[in-house]
């Protein structure tokens, strides 16, 4: 945390003036500590940085990890912060356009209300209520939904420990995506065109989130269990 949190403040102090939050962070599916954002909140409020916190993976956290607003973790994350969430992932509302934006300063406040009118304009009946509903009636969804996607997760383990040991991820505590490293079998930077070309298997490309995602893929196993043992069982007979 002391590292990122020096790597933070140099940007800040270079002269950043906004922080992109990913909150619980995708692709990895990290579940940032309050110590973590209280840290965040703490060096804006000292540089004069504005931080957004994308938090619309917020209802995808698995247990035993909690999810922390950003907005809640100080009074400096309330001053500088802007939150971002939508019913979108959660509920598999995506396309339905229904975003939510909170603010509790004044200043971040002044922020939203000078924006575009066209910006509020462009939510869609569809999703106002497809949200409304999902925030008052899809709970128990959304809990059977998070035990299906633990077990899915386990099971992608279990199945690259057996037929693809090369390819490593961490078990994500957010969200229905897997972040493969593929460097052990040595696709080069950019795995995903072999599984494509090769497997018929389609995953995220690691290099769409940056250099660092080179030799890395993005897999989402919000599917059967019979869809992602086809996936990890193709992926193998090309490795082999």
């Amino acid at each position: 945390m002391v590292a990122r949190s020096r790597g933070v403040e140099r940007a800040f102090a270079a002269g950043a003036t906004t922080f992109l939050l990913c909150n619980p962070h995708n692709p990895l599916g990290l579940v940032h500590t309050r110590e973590t954002l209280e840290r965040v909140a703490e060096l804006a409020e000292k540089y004069g940085v504005i931080v957004v916190s994308d938090e619309i993976h917020g209802p995808l956290v698995h247990d035993p990890a909690n999810f922390t607003p950003f907005l809640s973790v100080s009074p400096a994350a309330r001053e500088v912060g802007i939150a971002l969430s939508s019913a979108s992932k959660g509920w598999n509302l995506a396309g339905a356009k229904c975003a939510i934006m909170v603010a509790q300063s004044d200043r971040m406040l002044g922020l939203l209300e000078r924006m575009p009118e066209e910006v509020g304009m462009r939510t869609s009946q569809l999703g106002l209520h497809g949200s409304i509903a999902a925030f008052t009636d899809g709970v128990p969804w959304l809990d059977a939904l998070l035990a299906t996607l633990s077990t899915s997760s386990a099971l992608l383990g279990e199945l690259l420990e057996e037929h693809l040991s090369a390819v490593t991820f961490r078990q994500p505590q957010a969200s229905y995506l897997a972040w493969l490293d593929f460097s052990g079998l040595g696709w080069g930077p950019a795995p995903s065109i072999r599984a494509l070309d090769e497997a018929k298997v389609a995953l995220s490309p690691g290099l769409d989130f940056g250099s660092q995602g080179a030799g890395f893929a993005r897999l989402n196993f919000a599917c059967s269990p019979e869809v992602l043992t086809e996936a990890v069982t193709r992926l193998a007979r090309v490795a082999a």
